[in-house]
C-alpha cells in the first residue's frame, strides 16, 4: 500500500494547463444511472481559484481534458469534452484579497451529437451498428454540399483547416469505425422518417440492438453491441478497496416486469412469467424498438422476462477512495482507466448486500481536489444483462442429474 495524491491537471484547447492551488476541486459524471436507457451526456464541473486581475485563458466551444496521476507511474486522462459555460465569481477584492473562481462547465461528445440532426437521406434495413455508424457520419462528417455555396474560404477565420472545420473534434470523426461495434446483433427496420435530432435517433437505434453507446474518458463515442460484454473478465474489488460507509440498496418493484410486450416493425412478441406474478402480482412491461424481425422481437421479450421478473439486491453504487492507503496501486490505475462496461467482482460486501456481487459498471462520477480523489461506480448485475437462472424459474420437479448436460457447474447458473 502506498500514499497517493490524484494531482489532477486541466487542459484547454490542447495547450493552457492549469493546476496546483489553481484548482479547487472538480466532479466528473458520465456513463448512465441504470440499464434501463441509453446515457446521457457526460459534464465536468471544474472550479478554478485565480487572482481577480489575472484572466484564465478559456473559451467556449474550446476542448478540455482532465488528467490525474495514475497509481504506478505517469498520468490517466479522465474526461475529454467541449466548454458549453462558463461562470466567474468575485470571492474578495480590495483590502479583503484578490480572489475570484471560474466555475466552468464541459459537456461529452454525445452533447455534440445532440446538436446535430440525421436521417435526412434515410437509412436502409441494416443492423443495429451499422446503422449507428450511418447516423454519427452523417451528423458529424460535413461534406461539400453541406457548405454554403456563396461562403469563400478567405471569409473564415486564418486558423481554420477543413479537419477542424465544424468544431468537431477530429479524432472523433476517424475513430467512428472503429470505436463502433459492426455490424451489431439485431437487425432494424429500414428508416424514412426524415431529418431528426441525432442523438435520439442514434440512442434509438443502440436501445433495439441491446448495446450501448457511450462516451470514452477520451472523448470518444463509442458503441458497444449486446455481445460485447459477455466474455469480459472482472476486476476483482476487496474490502481495502470499497468505501463502506453510504452504501446502501432498494428493491424496486416499479423495477419488476413479468409480462412483456416488445413491439418490432410488423406487431409484437409476447413473455410471461407465472411464478412473479403470483408472488408480485402482474406487472407488465414495453419495450418499443425499430426491429425487423418477430424472431428477435421474441427473444428479447423472453430476455426481457429472465432479466426483470424478480428483483435483485445489491448496493447501488460501489466507491473507490483512491486517495485511501489501503487501495492498491493496481485497483487506482484500472479505476483511472474506467468504463462503461468494465467488468467488476467483490465478495466484499456485507450480508445485507448478498456478500457477492458481480457486473459491469454503466455509470461513474469522479469527486476531485488536489489531495483527494473518490469514485463511485453505478453499477449493475450480470444477470439483467445476460440471464442468469434463480431457483424460482426451475420447475420443482427437477433433478441435479437430469437437469443439463454432465459438464454444468454451479456457477454457470
Amino acid at each position: 500500500m502506498t500514499d497517493y495524491e490524484p494531482y489532477p491537471t486541466v487542459t484547454f484547447g490542447g495547450s493552457t494547463t492549469y493546476a496546483d492551488n489553481t484548482i479547487s476541486s472538480i466532479s466528473i459524471r458520465m456513463g448512465r444511472n441504470d440499464i434501463i436507457e441509453q446515457p446521457q451526456p457526460g459534464y465536468a464541473s471544474i472550479r478554478l481559484w485565480t487572482d481577480a486581475d489575472q484572466v484564465l485563458d478559456v473559451s467556449l466551444s474550446e476542448s478540455v481534458s482532465i488528467a490525474i496521476a495514475k497509481g504506478t507511474s505517469g498520468t490517466q486522462q479522465i474526461f475529454n469534452g467541449t466548454i458549453s459555460d462558463i461562470d466567474i465569481s468575485l470571492e474578495a477584492y480590495g483590502s479583503d484579497g484578490s480572489i475570484a473562481v471560474y466555475t466552468i462547465t464541459a459537456v461529452g461528445p454525445l452533447a455534440l451529437l445532440n446538436r446535430h440532426e440525421s436521417g435526412l437521406n434515410n437509412f436502409a434495413k441494416e443492423f443495429d451498428g451499422t446503422r449507428i455508424v450511418n447516423i454519427l457520419s452523417d451528423a458529424f462528417l460535413t461534406s461539400w454540399q453541406d457548405v454554403s455555396l456563396t461562403l469563400q474560404w478567405n471569409g473564415l477565420p486564418t486558423t481554420l483547416t477543413w479537419e477542424n472545420y465544424d468544431a468537431v473534434n477530429q479524432g472523433l470523426i476517424d475513430n467512428l469505425v472503429t470505436n463502433i461495434d459492426t455490424p451489431g446483433v439485431y437487425e432494424l427496420e429500414a428508416y424514412s422518417s426524415g431529418a431528426t435530432n441525432a442523438l435520439t435517433l442514434a440512442q434509438n437505434a443502440a436501445q433495439s440492438g441491446r448495446g450501448i453507446l457511450w462516451e470514452s474518458n477520451l472523448g470518444e463515442i463509442i458503441y458497444d453491441d449486446y455481445s460485447a460484454r459477455q466474455a469480459a473478465i472482472a476486476y476483482d474489488l476487496t474490502a481495502n478497496d470499497l468505501l463502506a460507509r453510504g452504501l446502501k440498496t432498494a428493491a424496486q418493484w416499479g423495477e419488476i416486469v413479468n409480462q412483456a410486450t416488445v413491439t418490432y416493425r410488423a406487431g409484437e412478441a409476447y413473455a410471461r412469467d407465472e411464478s412473479s406474478n403470483l408472488l408480485y402480482g402482474e406487472l407488465n412491461g414495453t419495450r418499443t424498438t425499430q426491429l425487423h424481425n418477430l424472431a428477435d422481437a421474441q427473444t428479447q421479450a423472453n430476455d426481457f422476462i429472465l432479466t426483470r421478473a424478480y428483483p435483485r439486491m445489491y448496493p447501488e453504487t460501489l466507491t473507490v477512495p483512491l486517495h485511501s492507503p489501503t487501495v492498491t496501486d493496481a485497483t487506482r490505475d484500472q479505476m483511472a482507466a474506467v468504463y462503461c462496461g468494465l467488468r467488476v467482482a467483490t465478495d466484499a460486501l456485507p450480508a445485507v448486500f448478498g456478500t457477492t456481487f458481480d457486473g459491469f459498471v454503466e455509470g461513474w462520477t469522479w469527486n476531485l481536489t488536489r489531495y483527494t480523489a473518490e469514485l463511485s461506480l453505478t453499477c449493475s448485475a450480470y444477470s439483467e444483462t445476460y440471464s442468469s437462472i434463480i431457483w424460482l424459474q426451475i420447475p420443482p420437479t427437477t433433478t441435479w442429474t437430469g437437469y443439463t448436460p454432465s459438464t454444468t457447474e454451479w456457477q454457470d447458473l
